[in-house]
């Protein structure tokens, strides 16, 4: 690899595996709905410019517009709904972890909906392995968090299937469209479903301090701006595996960070929990780098 290849791989890890810290700090001064909303549309107006600049075409078959919007509504729209909602009552790290769920999940949905990406016993291990540790996470919160820890984490566990979703679309349908474009509208898509939930904190004080406009300012510019673009560089560099691979560091990142940064406190079943899901992650990695090559394997877009 080159020197910039390997430079934009650290930086996109270093980018998303710190983007859940800046979540719980905005969402501890912000209602989280109006914070993902207001996201979504510093991102989506960024990414329509951005776009118009570069003089980049949008989808314009009708196909590839349903592709784009769907992916957006299950990328950003119901995955930042949960994601900032949760993190009030779960820690950072934990949150990542189930995202990191997202490569093994679209291994799978691929072996039905890709051409020539079939299940290996290697894959089916690691769906097992994901699938224990998700459970260990799922009952990882004391009883004295309250039930809406519990609700947050079984929520969680949905999450890396609907990106995983979204993933199988981009694949079949999106891979010759201008990804900052798809993005964007993705985006787009995503903000007007986040509306309703926002307008039901329209009241709510909102303290837009140093550290929350830190925070927001991060995950527009870096989190989604630069991440995106990155990843998607990326994927004409490296094998799709080899990106995959970053699902592993992502959220060892984003654990360290909580515990060390947030003072997030884990639990001997969390941490069990985790080290299984980034196993399974590890593994499914694994398997793929052992596809026949040519062979094409989607991976989940991440909604850092």
């Amino acid at each position: 690899m080159s020197a910039r290849v390997v430079a934009a791989y650290v930086l996109m890890v270093l980018l998303w595996g710190s983007t859940w810290a800046a979540i719980k700090i905005g969402v501890a001064e912000v209602p989280p709905y109006l914070f993902a909303f207001e996201r979504a549309i510093a991102v989506a107006t960024i990414l329509t410019v951005t776009v118009l600049v570069l003089r980049q075409t949008f989808p314009r078959t009708r196909t590839a517009l349903l592709a784009s919007a769907i992916s957006g509504l299950f990328n950003i729209g119901t995955s930042w709904a949960l994601i900032f909602w949760a993190e009030q009552f779960v820690p950072s790290g934990l949150v990542a972890v189930f995202g990191a769920m997202a490569p093994v999940w679209t291994a799978i949905l691929a072996h039905f909906f890709v051409q020539g990406d079939r299940l290996s016993r290697l894959k089916i291990v690691a769906l097992v392995l994901g699938l224990v540790g998700t459970a260990l996470l799922v009952g990882a919160p004391a009883p004295s968090e309250g039930p809406n820890a519990l609700l947050a984490t079984a929520l969680l566990a949905l999450m890396p299937i609907s990106w995983a979703v979204a993933a199988i679309l981009i694949a079949k349908f999106l891979s010759r469209e201008s990804p900052i474009a798809v993005v964007g509208i993705g985006t787009w898509v995503g903000a007007a479903f986040l509306l309703p939930f926002a307008l039901t904190q329209i009241d709510q004080p909102q303290h837009w301090n140093a550290s929350s406009i830190l925070a927001f300012a991060y995950l527009v510019v870096g989190g989604s701006c630069v991440g995106l673009v990155l990843n998607a560089w990326l994927y004409r560099k490296l094998r799709p595996t080899t990106v995959t691979l970053s699902q592993v560091l992502i959220p060892t990142q984003a654990l360290l960070i909580g515990a060390f940064a947030l003072g997030e406190a884990f639990t001997l079943r969390m941490l069990a929990g985790a080290a299984l899901v980034v196993t399974a992650v590890a593994v499914n990695a694994r398997a793929g780098s052992s596809a026949p090559a040519g062979q094409a394997e989607p991976v989940a877009t991440a909604a850092e």
